[in-house]
């Protein structure tokens, strides 16, 4: 079941493989087409949004959500005349109910899903949903290197970056700033945290012990063996993987009954208020997030401020510069059709045209409806999305849990960290 908003109203109520590689392109005659498109006055801008309401990924969802919905929020406030409507659907951070959400959408027939955040759900959706129906998909928080390599045909984009950055930022700051010359991984099943954890161990400048992985909801009882297996040889270092769900009962096991001298380091799945309220002063653990360095960055928080009256939370950035992409997109495609966006995705996001930051985005839809080139640069980092759909630069904190708060002791570009 999916939700249906437009900026005239609310319209309703809130309503699962073998991996294939190769990089693929699209590429469509949008510019015959650009002679003959509607008036920006006379069409809706439509896309759907699929993100984690419940499950795994809860305690982000509503924050991810909210960066999503910031950019009609934007549209509403300034009183354009663009006519823009969006259907949200849970994930409920499953790749079964992704895929089902994203069936419901396309059937509907939304030409774009921004979407899912799960590395997991996010593959398990595009290859069995959106690609094979011609619809794009941006994700704003999958950061699996897989999603690199799927033949996606040009469909598959995304605004978060590649955990391979995350993980030489990690494996650096272990040795240089805590000594470390021994780690054990410790990474929930799937996707994610194996390509993570092997990246982080292939990144350590020491010797890898161990690299175990644990299934999530296994309950305190079900953590304590893999917790004993990852730390059996004593390493300087713990790299724990996962998500807050899974995170903070492991954790409540670890500190309970086998926290030792080791440094804990945790990855940025867990860089959540929630782990602090259900571990509280016992946390002793440093870690390392992608953070907002966008040329948009601070136009973007005081937009998220102003509407929600929060700040914004991790990979909330990312939401907005996801939907604002495939807005501009929309736009200049003239058309909800999949195969005319994913062509225009690029373009939007690179190249001469205007500047468009967060809170210009009405003056730049319009510009992009009227057939003007447009450069969207975003809030999280520059967009430009590559051959694979990756997004451009970006920055990592460095943090540490203290005081019951998550401190940020520095930020970082993985070069500052390269030998």
């Amino acid at each position: 079941m999916t939700d249906c908003w437009n900026r005239r109203g609310y319209l309703g109520a809130v309503g699962g493989t073998a991996l294939s590689v190769s990089a693929g392109c699209l590429t469509t005659d949008t510019d015959d087409r650009a002679e003959s498109r509607p008036r920006l006055s006379e069409r809706t801008l439509r896309y759907g949004i699929v993100l984690p309401l419940s499950g795994e990924l809860e305690q982000a969802g509503q924050a991810l959500l909210n960066g999503v919905t910031l950019p009609a929020a934007e549209l509403d406030a300034a009183s354009a005349e663009i006519d823009l409507e969006h259907e949200v659907a849970d994930s409920e951070t499953s790749p079964v109910s992704a895929v089902d959400a994203a069936g419901a959408l396309i059937d509907d027939g939304v030409p774009a899903i921004v979407g899912a955040a799960a590395s997991d759900v996010t593959l398990q959706m595009i290859q069995r949903a959106t690609i094979p129906s011609d619809v794009v998909s941006c994700s704003p928080a999958s950061t699996t290197p897989t999603l690199s390599i799927v033949n996606d045909r040009g469909y598959s984009f995304r605004t978060a970056p590649v955990d391979s950055l995350q993980a030489v930022i990690a494996a650096r700051l272990a040795v240089a700033e805590h000594g470390a010359s021994t780690a054990a991984t410790l990474y929930t099943s799937g996707d994610y945290g194996r390509q993570l954890s092997g990246a982080f161990s292939a990144s350590f400048d020491g010797e890898i012990q161990r690299q175990v992985s644990f299934a999530s909801g296994s309950g305190n009882d079900g953590y304590a063996e893999p917790l004993e297996t990852a730390l059996a040889d004593d390493p300087d270092v713990l790299f724990l993987i996962s998500y807050p769900e899974s995170g903070v009962p492991l954790l409540e096991e670890y500190y309970a009954d086998h926290a030792g001298d080791e440094t804990l380091f945790v990855s940025d799945g867990l860089q959540n208020e929630a782990v602090l309220e259900g571990v509280g002063d016992r946390i002793d653990a440093y870690g390392t997030a992608p953070t907002s360095s966008g040329p948009g960055q601070a136009e973007f928080q005081s937009l998220y401020r102003e509407e929600y009256d929060a700040d914004p939370g991790l990979f909330a950035a990312n939401c907005y510069d996801a939907a604002a992409s495939v807005l501009l997109a929309n736009a200049a495609a003239g058309e909800n059709d999949g195969p005319a966006i994913a062509d225009r995705m690029r373009e939007v996001t690179t190249g001469e045209g205007t500047e468009i930051l967060p809170g210009d985005l009405a003056d730049g839809i319009e510009r992009a409806a009227a057939g003007e080139p447009v450069h969207y640069r975003g809030a999280a980092g520059e967009i430009e999305f590559d051959e694979n759909g990756d997004g451009g630069s970006v920055e990592y904190e460095y943090f540490t849990f203290a005081d019951e708060a998550i401190e940020v002791l520095d930020e970082l570009t993985p070069t500052e960290v390269s030998p």
